[in-house]
Parts: C-alpha cells; structure tokens; sequence
C-alpha cells in the first residue's frame, strides 16, 4: 500500500512538474531571448529596482548581455545563448523581487 501511494504521489508530482515547465518554456532564439531580457529589463529600470555592485560599470544584465554579443561575434553560439539565458534569468529575477515585495510597508507604516 506504501509503494502504491509514494508511486502516485510521485506520478502526479512529475506531471505537474512537466506541465508547468510547458506553460513558462522560455524562447530558444538568440535574438527572442535578448527582447525578453530586454523587456523585462526595462520593466526593472521603470521601478528601479537594478542590480549592481558600486565597482560594477554595467549591471548584472547588461554585462552579461555584453558577454552574449561577445560570444556572438566570436561565432559561439552555444556561448551566446548561455550569456543571454543568465541575463534573462536575472532580469526576471530583478521583476519576481518587484512583484513580491509590492504591499511591503514600513514596520512603522500603519
């Protein structure tokens, strides 16, 4: 009866799983994930809310974005999509740290 249960408790676990990496699937083109970047980054900008180190020139995005064309030009394109897929990753990670903290007030706010 427990091998019974932990198999359908994992069967429905792997579905809904699968299921929900369907309906986020990020864009696989160079060119489709450096306009969502893009987006999303302006998006971060408009609420300004950027990471970036004080010694850093760039912001995480943006250096990365620069090592993506980097690795372009050089002909990597395996280089080039990893690079965009990690400013991606960041520059939604910047608008999940916006949305989350929306309501947040001060602990002296009533």
């Amino acid at each position: 009866m427990k091998k019974l249960l932990i198999g359908a408790a994992v069967a429905v676990a792997l579905n809904l799983t699968a299921c929900s990496s369907m309906a986020t699937q990020s864009p696989n083109s160079y060119e489709a994930i450096v306009a969502d970047t893009a987006a999303a980054q302006a998006k971060s900008v408009e609420m300004k809310n950027v990471w970036q180190q004080k010694a850093m020139k760039l912001s995480y995005v943006d250096h990365y974005l620069a090592l993506a064309e980097e690795a372009k030009k050089a002909g990597d394109e395996h280089g080039a999509i990893k690079w965009a897929k990690e400013a991606q990753k960041t520059a939604h990670a910047q608008v999940a740290q916006i949305e989350a903290h929306k309501g947040y007030k001060a602990g002296w706010e009533k």
